[in-house]
């Protein structure tokens, strides 16, 4: 019986030792990707001129240029409805752009806005998008964003 009693004695105290190493292991992990520096996202003017504007202006404004992604399609939602987008005048071939985006905590409320057109949006759009992919953007990272040529 006291061989039993010891036995299950070690088990919980190697348990808990190794519990604290993973603890600590997931920490410094977390710690590290915290530090990293946030991706940039440089998007090309050449082929979006409207939506460059935009952003240059809201950025001219004293919008951020360090963003940070939300994924919550409710709360996207309800950035595009509090950006003013549906208080711009309808234009067809156009459609509303918004800076700071609607995937990001600092979209919403106060956001530039602009009909640019549908293309230029759509490009926009595809790039935000496989940028969020390629450098796995997940909710509340941050990432930069740049204008180019």
């Amino acid at each position: 019986m006291a061989f039993w009693s010891i036995v299950l004695v070690t088990a919980f105290t190697t348990a808990s030792i190794v519990e604290d190493s993973a603890d600590d292991t997931q920490s410094e992990t977390f710690s590290r990707k915290k530090r990293q520096a946030c991706p940039t996202i440089t998007f090309p003017c050449s082929r979006m001129p409207n939506v460059c504007a935009n952003i240059r202006n809201a950025i001219n404004l004293g919008k951020p240029t360090r963003l940070n992604r939300i994924t919550n399609q409710i709360l996207i939602r309800v950035n595009r409805y509090f950006s003013g987008c549906r208080s711009l005048a309808r234009i067809p071939g156009y459609n509303c752009d918004e800076y700071p985006f609607a995937s990001t905590t600092q979209g919403g409320w106060g956001a530039v806005i602009r009909n640019v057109p549908i293309r230029e949006n759509s490009i926009q759009g595809g790039l935000l998008g496989a940028f969020y992919r390629r450098y796995n953007i997940g909710n509340g990272c941050c990432f930069n964003v740049a204008l180019g040529p």
